[in-house]
């Protein structure tokens, strides 16, 4: 075996690049960063405008068609002895890394040719050991356009590709298909080295290092199988200890493996990993260490059982679809999840972990990484392990028909392989998924789509073979190499069809969608699903971030061509008017058309969410298990269905969201109870109204409160009744609370309109503080005056919190804000709550939070407020 001095190393490769277009006689230029991408470093030469600012994303387009080359050199020291062959007698391997290459790319080494990438989502490795030069060598990546590659494949295959989005040719080559033009975001085709690279040098290294956890139904113990791969000189023989060490830091067993192999360990009474809401995630270091100290390899992993539960509901149509985390049924609430930059390479540590924070303080536990994006960051999944984030994660396909090829099958297996292997230590991965929306695409297009052909030979001679990747190559690599997790073969898929709303998932996009009937939104009631996996409203950005991405002031209204370059879908702005007009009053200036569009999303998000968690009932009632907001983070400052805007930035949907997706939720349905004086009558009809009562409880005990009911005018804020009944939540669960009626003098329906029914939880013991908080509006809010309401804001004694009020009347949608021009502590201040809904006589406090980098004020804070009507 090799000495200590020839162990593992890794040299960056990331100084000296410079870069140009192929086609040009211009200079090469230093490159903005490493790793990079094309517009990244034309933008920092002024060769193009920042695509995000007024109407510059038309004018990059030439980008995505040009050929490109980055060059550098690196040094070289020998560390080891050649024979006359050229070849290391010490076994010494140097292995060029390049961790992701975007797109189509030739490798080419003091001037050979190595390799052709051809697979964004591959890490490439190249054994130069032979080929690399004492002293200077020069490494070249030449980026042909990958867009014209796929539109040359399409060609050669014979046939135009089925898809929805971008172009039909993102579907013949492997790159994010988001890149190509999505419907929330811009074409903007990139070319670099997207991910590091670098020089690795061993003798024996760890090339994969497994951990398959297996917990027992009684939770008491954990037995764990470690894997071990090597790559190197004497890899049979090759002796490798390996660790385990506790989340103290304690090292609690060891074993040795001699080449490649397995050691078992047995962990009695483990720290279990739990969700977030649910316990704590303790992480377990787990370590190997080839002999010799060659090489050093750990991993992080959480100890925990998960199950995907799909069984008969009692008396209901269909299966249930929900997780049980160390045998905790789960209501998984959450949002999905898209690239969140359109130039990757600007993502760092710090943006994830804060994106990731907004999702974990908004009380999400779940993020789907939906599959027209990458496979993400290490960094991404290290920080949803330590927040207690589950992640649904699609496989990198989705809407559309994709081609059968030999090469397609081979690179999508390899880079199946490579992602699974890379990410299945994390206790936060809960689900793998073959793709988005493809077996909904081969419905809604009479593709030769059979569910009970079962034969993979079919599928291929048919026009809808991407099947054969959904159910032969990503199920078999992934319960080949995490058989503890469940695969599920796309999103949406069911039943009797793949949106079928009693067996899988849905996404519900009969709210919205220009292809769908666009019912209003108070109707999500009626539109659920055993797990809601997509659904959403979309709105404008915030007036900061426009303003600060639109120059010329003359843009800067709701119908410009600037913001209809920011509208990615077709018949965006028709069917964002249609529910403005449906529902507000609002006027047409930039401010108050972003903010209504806001109002709007809020509203749509707060009758979904609930309507949704509602139906979570219990031990053999799960009726919906899930609710998954399309979508939680923008790359681009679109007008899209984003809970927090490009700069991440909180839509007022956020706050609706947390509220709802809060421990303890409270809600109320006002309905209508038709009497007809006789069966063909039209006229003598009399209609009365109640309300339907419900609450919910996440938490895993059984709370006591006391449910408060107020019945407020609209105007003048008057109580003209209220009551308060003892209620006892039962553990893990939505119950239903009975009803309650208007009071008499206005039970008839068209009285009942003046009237809000204002609930409060508020805890029968003890503080007795309230928990919960709901005002149920009658709809639609355009009917309403809400102009009597006068909204205060009141400083506490603290300086970081101010009770917040209404007198003479309901003030409907209250936004708080801190008056300052300053983009930078506005932007650090974080507010408890917002968002608010407030009826005389119930104050609601809110604190605020600034990053500690920002300097407040001599005076302090001040809040200032705007709300509807």
């Amino acid at each position: 075996m090799a000495s200590k001095a020839l162990a593992h190393s890794r040299s960056p490769i990331e100084a000296g690049w410079v870069f140009k277009d192929a086609s040009s006689e211009e200079p090469f230029r230093p490159v903005s960063q490493f790793p990079t991408v094309t517009h990244l470093d034309l933008m920092q030469h002024s060769l193009i405008p920042d695509p995000a600012r007024n109407k510059n994303a038309r004018d990059v387009q030439w980008v995505g068609e040009r050929e490109w080359i980055y060059k550098t050199t690196f040094d070289f020291a020998e560390t080891s002895n050649k024979d006359s062959n050229d070849h290391d007698k010490n076994g010494v391997r140097h292995v060029l890394v390049f961790e992701g290459l975007d797109t189509h790319c030739r490798i080419s080494l003091n001037g050979q040719l190595l390799l052709r990438s051809d697979n964004m989502f591959l890490e490439w490795r190249i054994d130069v050991t032979d080929k690399l030069r004492t002293g200077s060598n020069d490494l070249e990546l030449y980026f042909e356009s990958t867009f014209l590659i796929g539109k040359q494949l399409e060609k050669d295959q014979g046939f135009k590709n089925l898809y929805w989005n971008g172009d039909s040719s993102r579907m013949n080559v492997r790159k994010a298909a988001c890149h190509y033009g999505w419907d929330w975001g811009p074409t903007l085709l990139t070319a670099g080295p997207w991910r590091p690279i670098y020089l690795e040098t061993f003798v024996t290294r760890v090339s994969d290092l497994g951990i398959d956890v297996e917990v027992l139904d009684t939770l008491d113990k954990a037995i764990i199988t470690v894997s071990i791969e090597l790559e190197g000189t004497e890899v049979d023989i090759a002796s490798t200890l390996l660790e385990i060490s506790d989340p103290s830091g304690r090292k609690i067993d060891q074993g040795e493996v001699q080449g490649r192999g397995s050691c078992r360990f047995i962990v009695h009474n483990p720290s279990l990993w739990y969700p977030l809401g649910y316990g704590k995630q303790p992480l377990y270091t787990f370590t190997a260490t080839v002999e010799g100290g060659l090489h050093k390899l750990s991993k992080r992993a959480g100890l925990r059982l998960v199950e995907l539960v799909q069984r008969p509901l009692p008396s209901q149509k269909g299966l249930t679809f929900f997780f049980r985390v160390n045998n905790i049924p789960i209501y998984s609430q959450g949002t999905d999840w898209i690239p969140p930059d359109v130039f990757l390479p600007r993502m760092t540590s710090q943006r994830y972990r804060d994106w990731l924070t907004w999702a974990a303080r908004g009380n999400q536990n779940m993020i789907r990484v939906w599959g027209g994006g990458i496979y993400e960051d290490d960094q991404f999944y290290d920080t949803c392990d330590e927040l207690g984030i589950l992640i649904w994660q699609d496989f990198m396909m989705g809407c559309g028909a994709y081609p059968y090829h030999d090469y397609l099958v081979q690179s999508i297996k390899a880079e199946a392989e490579y992602n699974v292997r890379r990410l299945r230590h994390h206790p936060c991965i809960v689900l793998w998924c073959g793709n988005n929306e493809d077996y909904m695409f081969a419905e809604l297009h009479n593709l030769e789509y059979d569910p009970k052909d079962d034969n993979p030979e079919h599928w291929i001679k048919g026009n809808f073979p991407g099947r054969y990747y959904y159910e032969v190559t990503l199920k078999g690599v992934a319960e080949t190499l995490t058989p503890r997790v469940p695969y599920h073969f796309s999103s949406p898929y069911g039943g009797s069809y793949s949106n079928d709303s009693t067996v899988g998932d849905i996404h519900s996009w009969r709210v919205w969608m220009a292809d769908q009937p666009r019912y209003p939104y108070q109707d999500y009631e009626k539109l659920t699903g055993r797990f809601v996996s997509e659904f959403g409203m979309k709105s404008f950005p915030c007036l900061r971030t426009i303003n600060a991405h639109i120059d010329d002031p003359a843009e800067r209204h709701p119908q410009s061509g600037t913001m209809d370059m920011w509208h990615m879908a077709p018949e965006d702005q028709r069917t964002i008017s249609m529910y403005l007009v449906d529902n507000l009053r609002h006027g047409n200036d930039i401010e108050a058309y972003s903010w209504a569009t806001q109002v709007i999303q809020a509203e749509s998000t707060d009758y979904s969410s609930r309507a949704f968690r509602r139906l979570w009932r219990g031990p053999g009632k799960e009726e919906c298990a899930g609710c998954l907001i399309w979508q939680l983070n923008d790359c681009y400052p679109a007008v899209s269905w984003s809970l927090l805007d490009s700069v991440m930035r909180p839509k007022l949907a956020y706050y609706v969201s947390r509220r709802n997706y809060a421990p303890i939720l409270v809600g109320a349905t006002r309905r209508v109870a038709e009497k007809k004086a006789n069966k063909f009558t039209h006229v003598d009809i009399k209609r009365t109204a109640y309300a339907e009562l419900w609450a919910s409880n996440l938490t895993l005990d059984p709370v006591d409160l006391y449910l408060e009911i107020w019945f407020v005018t609209i105007s003048g804020g008057s109580c003209v009744h209220n009551e308060t009944r003892a209620v006892t939540l039962l553990p893990n669960r939505s119950m239903e609370l009975g009803r309650v009626d208007f009071p008499d003098s206005y039970r008839d329906s068209s009285v009942a309109s003046s009237l809000v029914v204002h609930l409060r939880l508020r805890e029968r013991r003890g503080s007795q503080h309230v928990l919960a908080r709901y005002t149920e509006f009658p709809q639609p809010l355009r009917h309403h005056d809400f102009s009597s309401a006068k909204v205060f804001i009141r400083p506490l004694d603290d300086g970081r919190s101010w009770a917040v009020g209404t007198v003479g009347g309901v003030a409907k949608a209250v936004e708080l804000s801190v008056a300052t021009d300053d983009d930078n502590l506005a932007d650090a201040c974080q507010f408890s709550d917002n968002y608010l809904d407030l009826v005389p006589g119930d104050d609601q406090i809110i604190t605020i939070d600034v990053n500690g980098l920002v300097k407040i004020p001599p005076g302090g804070l001040a809040l200032i407020e705007k709300h509807y009507g």
